[in-house]
């Protein structure tokens, strides 16, 4: 039997920190991160050749039980008999094939290409294996142990015994996982992306999301699957509880998923904790890298200015009221695991960076429910005239602008179907976060309640600034950009790109405040004189303030282990049927054409998110295992020639009728079902490779 390998992804919308340094490292940059990380990368060798060789294995043991003999049993293809290692024990030859794609078992008179089964057919027949004329008996007299020789019941189970083996282990890597203890992420929200399905809806940092479509949640990976596998046409009921909110009480909101970075998604960020980041490359920029004392890893934040800190959300809030002047942080470091001191750190105020340039501002793209602007009768399409009797300026500053109005009446004038209008909306304060990384997101200016796109073309330059000093000037293009990090060297795929299209202006200048002291921005401009490319040194935005001041902080996240072994059998099962579900909805969908092919991966992106589990640690990587044999198991149980629900279809066929289908139909549909795989792995490939772009073209 046969087996190819193929990973099937979906929605991952994590905090926009997390993540792993493979998933987004090809080439050279592989070979450093498992230089880096040896032990994950042994792990993730280990673990996946594992998955494939439980599959082989529950071939090789039935069909050792029925009798047949077994003559290969590789993991990997050793196509032209290229492999890494082989050696025969008994009647088998066992090795590792050249081609990580898969692996199988080689029983006799089997072989999953037709043409060459049936060229056996009359070898064997010519040599005197089988007799020359055909019997009544629809199975021809093979040799005893030969596949073709066993009953169909004992074939099928052969055939099923790859699936069940993964089905079994699946159940035992969960029940393993959760046995020694599982890191979990909440449900809750950090920040939201603006425009998003979320922020549209009107959710918010410190929101905890507890049930989707009446089904209680409680983790961030139950909401993520949830939120891909829903009802895009339809929307989705979530349930939300706002800490904040008198009660505590919860309503229920209908969000209507977002596709276009090609998987559905509402916007939301995991929450975070009040923990400073531990990993090594997520290290205080800004203002906390100028903190005094210097802030460091584990350091815990307990208090702003002597006003206790209860969560992530009342720390956005407390620095959003303070974020133009110092704050003194209270914050718990541990010495030992048994003695911590505390301490007080002063962090300065962070302005915004800025280059000096202001771009086109395309008409609004989404007014959030329940916002000053839906208030006001903002509508999608109006454009920005004029704010409070001025011109708009930069976008980028206009919460700022308005932040000593809030509460008080502003005339905003927009442009609507040619015609200019005033509307009266009162601002309000802005307590959370509204931020995203991700391509696309447009501008919001979260005291109103309305996202903006801005583009690439440049209306203005601020005289005095990096960019006029660079020699941009208004009308040009800015058509790409990436950002030059002192002590390292950029990668030719590192450039974002600009349009009027794929809006992403605001989100470079988001990617803008992330970066470390001394940063430049290298800018393809597209100008009267031609292409050109120039480096700008940033510099500090006039009344622009960032809320979090480059403090990287940790996850939230909570141990489950559980209690006894049956405990973690029952974990173990239910983890496993839901993957198995997951992966049936996911198929579902991509049939349907709800969920992009772009996600689906190879090895390569197998490998990739393997790694970003090992590094987390050994429970992770099994959790990721019993996801990928839940794969392996319906994948290659689809009625797909070639693959075992292939050769299952053809069995329930000879079982019902009683005999074999018609060979020249088996071969026709087996090359249709070899052409299919072929074309599969051609495109997971074309994606792990970059060749294929993951993101939908923008529209």
């Amino acid at each position: 039997m046969v087996e190819i390998v193929t990973a099937i992804a979906w929605a991952v919308e994590a905090h926009p920190h997390a993540g792993s340094a493979l998933a987004a490292l090809p080439g050279a940059a592989l070979v450093q991160w498992i230089a880096a990380h040896p032990l994950a990368f042994i792990q993730v060798v280990f673990g996946l050749g594992f998955v494939i060789f439980v599959h082989e294995l529950g071939h090789f043991l039935v069909a050792k039980a029925c009798g047949v003999k077994c003559e290969k049993f590789y993991l990997g293809f050793d196509v032209g008999g290229l492999k890494l290692c082989k050696f025969t024990w008994g009647e088998t030859e066992y090795g590792i094939g050249a081609l990580p794609l898969g692996g199988y078992v080689k029983m006799l008179g089997q072989d999953d290409n037709p043409s060459a089964a049936a060229a056996e057919n009359q070898r064997a027949r010519a040599s005197g294996d089988l007799p020359a004329e055909p019997t009544s008996d629809p199975h021809a007299p093979w040799d005893p142990r030969s596949y073709p020789a066993q009953t169909v019941p004992e074939r099928m189970a052969i055939i099923s015994a790859g699936v069940v083996m993964n089905v079994i282990f699946a159940v035992l890597m969960a029940a393993l996982a959760y046995g020694l203890g599982v890191e979990e992420v909440p449900a809750g929200t950090s920040a939201v992306r603006p425009g998003g399905a979320a922020w549209r809806a009107g959710l918010r940092t410190g929101d905890d999301i507890v049930a989707i479509g009446g089904r209680p949640v409680t983790t961030f990976e139950e909401l993520q699957k949830g939120i891909s596998l829903g009802d895009l046409a339809g929307g989705i009921a979530v349930t939300v509880r706002r800490p904040d909110d008198v009660g505590g009480g919860e309503r229920t909101v209908t969000l209507e998923p977002d596709t276009d970075i090609g998987v559905p998604t509402v916007g939301i960020s995991g929450p975070v904790s009040l923990r400073v980041a531990t990993a090594p490359e997520r290290r205080p920029v800004g203002s906390a890298a100028v903190a005094d004392p210097p802030l460091e890893p584990g350091d815990v934040i307990e208090a702003v200015d002597g006003e206790a800190v209860a969560s992530f959300a009342h720390l956005a809030e407390l620095l959003a009221a303070r974020a133009d002047r110092p704050v003194r942080l209270a914050v718990r470091r541990a010495e030992t695991k048994a003695e911590a001191r505390r301490l007080e750190v002063t962090l300065p105020p962070q302005p915004r960076l800025g280059l000096g340039i202001v771009t086109t501002m395309e008409g609004v793209k989404a007014v959030q429910a329940g916002s000053p602007a839906e208030a006001a009768g903002f509508q999608v399409g109006d454009r920005l005239v004029r704010v409070d009797g001025a011109a708009v300026g930069d976008p980028l500053l206009l919460d700022d602008r308005l932040r000593d109005r809030v509460g008080q009446p502003v005339a905003v004038v927009v442009e609507r179907a040619g015609t200019e209008t005033t509307l009266e909306v009162v601002p309000r304060a802005v307590t959370w976060i509204d931020d995203s990384p991700l391509r696309g997101t447009p501008l919001a200016v979260s005291s109103l309640g309305i996202a903006l796109p801005l583009g690439a073309v440049i209306t203005d330059v601020t005289p005095g600034s990096p960019a006029a000093a660079a020699g941009i000037a208004a009308g040009e293009r800015i058509t790409r950009l990436r950002f030059v990090v002192p002590g390292e060297t950029p990668a030719d795929d590192d450039w974002l790109d600009i349009s009027d299209t794929d809006a992403n202006w605001a989100v470079a200048m988001t990617i803008l405040q992330m970066q470390p002291e001394g940063t430049k921005v290298a800018l393809a401009i597209d100008g009267p004189t031609g292409a050109r490319e120039v480096d700008v040194s940033p510099e500090p935005l006039a009344g622009g303030w960032r809320v979090l001041r480059g403090v990287p902080l940790d996850q939230v996240t909570r141990a489950t282990r559980a209690g006894s072994v049956g405990a973690a059998l029952r974990r173990g099962f239910s983890r496993a049927l839901e993957d198995l579900s997951m992966v049936y909805r996911f198929l579902q969908k991509l049939w349907g054409g709800q969920i992009s092919a772009r996600l689906l991966g190879g090895p390569v992106s197998i490998a990739q998110q393997a790694g970003k589990y090992a590094e987390a640690g050994f429970a992770p990587l099994l959790l990721f295992l019993t996801m990928l044999s839940a794969n392996l198991a319906v994948v290659n149980f689809l009625p797909i020639p070639v693959l075992d629900g292939g050769h299952m279809v053809f069995l329930a066929w000879e079982l019902v009728t009683g005999k074999p289908p018609s060979e020249r139909v088996v071969i026709a549909l087996s090359y249709v079902g070899l052409l299919l795989i072929l074309s599969l792995m051609v495109w997971v490939f074309g994606l792990d490779l970059g060749l294929v772009s993951r993101l939908a073209p923008a529209k």
